[in-house]
C-alpha cells in the first residue's frame, strides 16, 4: 500500500497470501449482511484508521478493482466519537456516488489535524492546567472548521440523507437524559430525525471537559438535542449496529438471526491497568477521577465484545472479527487528546504492530486467548469474505439488502448553524 510500510519494507505483507487455517473458516457465499463498527478513542482513532487502510488494500487486491472502497463492501457502519467521524468520512457521498474518503485518507485526517483540533491558544496556555476543570479545555472552532470543510458542499450542509449506506452514530442527549442514535434509516423516514453531518460528528465527539456540548436542531427544526460524547454510553457501537439490522426487515429482508451477519469491530486500544487492593482501598473521588473514565470506557467496549462473541455461539469465527490492542505500552498512548507528531508516529507504529500480533478471542464466562493466526491474516480472510459476498449477490434471485433512497430535493439548502465559543 503506498505510504504504508506494514512490515518495515514497504510491501503489503499478507494481502495476497494464502488463507489456510482451522481458525479461519472456509469462505462461504451464504448471504450475509456486512457490518462495520468503530470504537471511540480520540487520537487513538489512528489505530482503526490504519487497519481500515490495510483492509481496503486487501479488498483491492482480492477483487481486482483498484478503485475499491470500504463503503462498497459494508452494508451498515456504526461509529462512536472519532469512530463516528471515520464512519462519516468513509460513507458520505462525495456527490458522484463515491465516498468522501478512502481508508488511507481517513486516518491521515486524524493524524494531520489532531494537533490543530486539540489546540490551546497561546494567550491561554498560562492557565492550561485549569482548562478542563473550570472550563472546556479546547475551543470547538478548530474541530468545527475542519468538519465544515468536508461536510458542507456548495453552501449546503450535508446530512444523514447524503450517506451512501445506513450509518449509526451515538451521542448522549442531556435534554432527554438518555442515549441518542443518529440513524440514516430514521432520517430517510422523517426529516425530524435528519441532522447535519458536521454537527453529528461534533456531537458524538463532544467529550465532557474537552469540548462544550453540541447544541443541535434537526433539518426541519422540530427536534433538538444537547449532545455530549457517545462514548459515555456506547463506546463500542457494535451491538447497536447488529440490533439495527436484526430489526430492520425493510432494508435487510434476508436476515433471520446472528448467523446471517458478517461483523468487523475495530477498537482503539485498551489501557488494561491493574490495581491491587492495598493501592486503592483508601482512594476517594480525587484519586478515582482519572482511572475511572478509562475503566468505564474500556469496560463498556470489552463487555460488548464479550456479549457479541457469546451471542454468535459456535459460529462466531465465521461471523465476527474484533481487532483490538490491549495493554497500551505507553502512558502517552492512552491520552485521547495528544495530537503531537511524536504521538501520531507512536500510534502509527502501534497499529502496524497490531496487524502482526496474534488475534484474540473471548472465552465463555470471561477471559481471552490468543489464536494461532495474526490480525493481518484474519483481515485477509475477512476481505475475501466481503469480496465473495458481493460476487454472490449478483447471482442471487432474492436481494440480501434493499437500501432506502432519499426522496427530498437535494438542491434544497440546509441551514449551516454556527455555534460561537
Amino acid at each position: 500500500m503506498p505510504g504504508v510500510a506494514w512490515d518495515g519494507s514497504g510491501e503489503d505483507v499478507g494481502i495476497n497470501g494464502p488463507i489456510e487455517n482451522d481458525e479461519l473458516p472456509t469462505i462461504t457465499d451464504s448471504g450475509k449482511v456486512c457490518i462495520l463498527s468503530i470504537d471511540g478513542g480520540g487520537m487513538r482513532g489512528i489505530i482503526p484508521g490504519r487497519i481500515l487502510a490495510y483492509l481496503e488494500a486487501a479488498l483491492k487486491a482480492r477483487s481486482g478493482n483498484p478503485n475499491a472502497k470500504i463503503a462498497d463492501y459494508f452494508d451498515v457502519a456504526a461509529g462512536t466519537s472519532v469512530g463516528g467521524i471515520l464512519t462519516t468520512m468513509l460513507f458520505t457521498n462525495d456527490g458522484t456516488g463515491s465516498p468522501l474518503f478512502s481508508g488511507e485518507e481517513s486516518w491521515r485526517l486524524i493524524a494531520e489535524k489532531g494537533e490543530q483540533i486539540f489546540k490551546i491558544p497561546k494567550t491561554q496556555r498560562a492557565w492550561k492546567k485549569l482548562r478542563g476543570i473550570m472550563t472546556p479545555r479546547y475551543s470547538t472552532k478548530y474541530l468545527e472548521g475542519i468538519l465544515k470543510q468536508y461536510l458542507i458542499r456548495d453552501g449546503r450542509a450535508l446530512t444523514l440523507r447524503d450517506t451512501l449506506k445506513p450509518v449509526l452514530i451515538p451521542c448522549y442527549d442531556l435534554q432527554s437524559a438518555g442515549p441518542f442514535l443518529f440513524s440514516r434509516a430514521d432520517a430517510l423516514d422523517c426529516e425530524a430525525w435528519d441532522f447535519s453531518l458536521w454537527e453529528i460528528c461534533r456531537a458524538t465527539s463532544a467529550v465532557p471537559s474537552f469540548f462544550k456540548p453540541a447544541n443541535m436542531t434537526s433539518i426541519d427544526g422540530k427536534t433538538t438535542c444537547t449532545a455530549i460524547d457517545g462514548g459515555i454510553v456506547m463506546n463500542n457501537p457494535t451491538a447497536a449496529a447488529i440490533t439495527h439490522v436484526l430489526h430492520n426487515k425493510l432494508e435487510f429482508p434476508s436476515v433471520r438471526g446472528m448467523s446471517d451477519l458478517l461483523v468487523l469491530s475495530l477498537g482503539t486500544g485498551q489501557f488494561d491497568q491493574t490495581y491491587g487492593y492495598k493501592k486503592v482501598r483508601h482512594w476517594g473521588a480525587f484519586q478515582w477521577a482519572k482511572p475511572i473514565v478509562k475503566i468505564i470506557l474500556d469496560g463498556i467496549s470489552d463487555m460488548v465484545d464479550h456479549t457479541i462473541s457469546m451471542s454468535f455461539g459456535d459460529t462466531f469465527r465465521k461471523n465476527y472479527v474484533r481487532v483490538q490492542v490491549s495493554g497500551l505500552p505507553d502512558r502517552a498512548l492512552t491520552e485521547m487528546d495528544d495530537g503531537s507528531q511524536g504521538n501520531v508516529k507512536r500510534l502509527m507504529k502501534l497499529a502496524d504492530e497490531l496487524l502482526k500480533q496474534k488475534s484474540m478471542e473471548h472465552l465463555p464466562f470471561g477471559g481471552r486467548r490468543p489464536l494461532s493466526v495474526s490480525n493481518m491474516e484474519r483481515l485477509d480472510w475477512f476481505a475475501e469474505q466481503l469480496v465473495q459476498e458481493q460476487k454472490a449477490r449478483l447471482l442471487r434471485k432474492n436481494p440480501t439488502v434493499i437500501l432506502k433512497n432519499a426522496t427530498r430535493d437535494r438542491s434544497e439548502p440546509n441551514p449551516v448553524q454556527t455555534d460561537q465559543d
